[in-house]
This record gives structure tokens, sequence and C-alpha cells, in this order.
């Protein structure tokens, strides 16, 4: 079973039913990025819906979000982007050279901290260097430590050996041939 995009269960103003109905049972990972880094988020978020069984939220297929941001409404894009954080349990920041222009992600970083939310960084290929205020969160490196992270959520999600081992066949089987993130994160890290 994969997990779900909660953005994708959004229909109205009032669409939060039956995601909250599953946030008391499955962990969520809310994933802030710039926009220009949109194909990567949807890459990685595809691979913990598909890989990790998490649920995501990625707010590129909000489409309420996307029409708020598209006619420049920015009080509305806020209310939206922190009912997103809301329903997650867990930030993740993907972080890419062009993050330090982005002014949303900072935004929900302080958010998601100040809502007791679990942050973690997932830097990119082409990142070398972390602003200090990313310190505060679990720094992810690569595919390597993100598989370890996922594994880690899953392994408090469900406590039984059985859905430990399925995920665990599941990573050495990526790790064998191409991975899908080869692309986007560096493997050894």
């Amino acid at each position: 079973m994969a997990g779900t995009n909660r953005a994708l269960l959004i229909k109205s103003l009032h669409r939060f039913s039956e995601a909250a109905a599953r946030k008391s049972d499955r962990p969520c990972i809310f994933l802030s990025h710039i926009s220009i880094d949109r194909p990567t988020a949807v890459a990685i978020g595809n691979y913990i819906m598909e890989k990790g069984d998490l649920d995501i939220y990625l707010d590129v297929y909000d489409e309420e979000l996307q029409r708020a941001a598209n006619a420049g409404n920015a009080k509305m894009v806020t209310k939206l982007i922190e009912e997103g954080l809301e329903q997650s349990s867990h930030v993740m920041c993907l972080v890419s050279k062009g993050t330090i222009q982005s002014w949303w992600v900072p935004y929900e970083l302080g958010f998601g901290k100040r809502a007791k939310k679990e942050l973690s960084t997932l830097t990119l290929k082409d990142v070398d260097y972390l602003p200090a205020y990313l310190e505060i969160s679990v720094i992810l490196r690569g595919t390597k430590s993100l598989n370890e992270y996922l594994s880690r959520m899953r392994s408090e999600q469900y406590s039984t050996g059985r859905i430990e081992k399925v995920y665990g066949a599941t990573l050495v089987e990526n790790t064998q041939q191409f991975h899908p993130l080869d692309n986007h994160l560096n493997w050894k890290l």
C-alpha cells in the first residue's frame, strides 16, 4: 500500500474531514520547497509515498492553493499553507542552492517548529552549505540518510518486524539498479 498526497484530498474551504481522519493513524510529511525545485519535490514526494508508504502534503497538488498563488492572494496562500502544515506530523525542507531565494520555506519551517512538528532538512545534489537556522532540524544529506529517516518513521508507526523487513527489501532492491532519486540526491550520504 502506498502513502497518499493529502493535497489531493482537499476539495473545499472546509476540506480536511477525510485528511483529518487519516492524520491520527498515519504520519504525513509536509514537503517545503522553492517553486523552481518542483520536479524534484514531486519525485521525492512520489518516492516517499510509493517506497516509504507514508503520506505527504505537497502544495503543487493543492488546486485551491495554486489558484490563490496565481491570483496573488497572499492571505489565502498563507491560510492554505498553514492548513497543510496543521494536518502534517513532520516538515521536510528540500534544500537546493535556490532555496535561499524563497520567502515561504523559512515561514513554513517556523510555523512547523512553533506547532512542534518534527523538522528535517534534505539537501539536494547541488548543496554544500546550510544556513544556521536549518541546524535545528534532522539533517538528511542524500538517499541513504533519507531511507534511514523514512525507515525510522515507519518503525515508529508500525512496531512489527514484518513491515520493516518488507520496507528494507524494497530499499535494497532500489540500490541494485538506477535509484529513482539519483538525479536529485547523493546516494552515499
